[in-house]
C-alpha cells in the first residue's frame, strides 16, 4: 500500500511540473485515484477471507468514502455537473470564507478596498460554480487574469481576493438584484440573486479559492465569489461642492 502512494505521490509531483490546465489535471488525478481504491477492495476481500470482520468493517467505510469522492469526481470534472449529494457544497455555503483559509502562513496579495466594506449575501445558483470555473479558466487562458507561478512560489493560483472583472448588478426590481458574470461585457450570465432592503452600492466582486500549491503538492479548492458594497453611497461631486459653498 505505501510503495502505491509513493507511485502517486512521484506522478502527483511530476504532474506538477507541467503547464497543464487545471480541468485536465484533475482529471488526471481522478483516473489515477481508480487504483489505490481498487487495491481497497482486494484488501476488503482478503480481510472477508481471514474473518477478519473488524478491519474488514473499517477498510469497508474508507472504501465507500473513496467511492463517493470519486463518483463525485467524475461528475464534476468529466460531465461538468454537481450532484444534490455533494457535501462539499453544505461546507461552502455554511462555513465561513476563514474556514477554507488552509494556505496557513502562504503570502497572499490582498485586495480588500477599504475598512468599511460588508460582504453582501448572494443567493447563488446550484451550478453557478461550474461556470465560474469555466469563465476563470477562460480568462487565465486569454491573460486577462494573472496567476502565481506555483512552480517557484507556494500560494494560490490566483491571488486571494482578486477582482472579477466583467459582471454586472442587474435591479430586477425594489429590493432585488440579479448577479451576472462573463469573459466579457457581451456574454454576461445570471449567477445568482440579492436581496436588499438598502441601496446596494457595490465596491466589487472578488475572486476567492481555487486551485493552489503547498508543501510542493497541487490542491483543488472550488473557486467561489465574495461581493462587497459600502454601507453607504459615497458623497458625489455635487454634494461636495453644496457642502464647501455653507462654510
Amino acid at each position: 500500500m505505501t510503495f502505491l502512494l509513493d507511485i502517486i505521490n512521484g506522478l502527483n509531483k511530476f504532474l506538477g511540473y507541467l503547464d497543464i490546465s487545471p480541468k485536465y489535471l484533475n482529471r488526471g488525478y481522478t483516473i489515477l485515484s481508480i487504483f489505490p481504491t481498487v487495491y481497497i477492495l482486494r484488501i476488503i476481500y482478503g480481510l472477508w477471507l481471514n474473518q477478519n470482520y473488524v478491519q474488514f468493517f473499517l477498510y469497508s467505510v474508507v472504501f465507500i468514502v473513496l467511492v463517493y469522492f470519486l463518483v463525485l469526481n467524475v461528475f464534476y470534472y468529466f460531465l461538468d455537473k454537481n450532484t444534490k449529494l455533494d457535501v462539499t457544497q453544505l461546507f461552502v455555503k455554511y462555513l465561513p470564507d476563514d474556514a477554507f483559509n488552509i494556505q496557513g502562513d502562504m503570502k497572499q496579495s490582498k485586495a480588500i478596498p477599504t475598512a468599511d466594506a460588508k460582504e453582501i449575501k448572494v443567493n447563488f445558483m446550484e451550478d453557478y460554480q461550474l461556470k465560474l470555473a469555466e469563465n476563470i479558466q477562460a480568462m487565465i487562458d486569454s491573460r486577462e487574469l494573472s496567476v502565481r507561478n506555483v512552480e517557484k512560489e507556494e500560494g494560490f493560483l490566483i491571488s486571494e481576493n482578486t477582482l472579477y472583472p466583467y459582471y454586472y448588478l442587474k435591479q430586477e426590481h425594489v429590493g432585488t438584484y440579479s448577479l451576472q458574470i462573463g469573459t466579457s461585457y457581451h456574454n454576461l450570465e445570471k449567477i445568482g440573486q440579492i436581496h436588499q432592503t438598502s441601496e446596494l452600492h457595490p465596491l466589487g466582486l472578488f475572486i476567492v479559492g481555487g486551485d493552489f500549491v503547498r508543501g510542493g503538492i497541487r490542491y483543488h479548492e472550488p473557486y467561489r465569489l465574495k461581493l462587497l458594497a459600502r454601507p453607504e453611497a459615497p458623497l458625489n461631486v455635487e454634494t461636495r461642492s453644496r457642502s464647501r459653498r455653507k462654510k
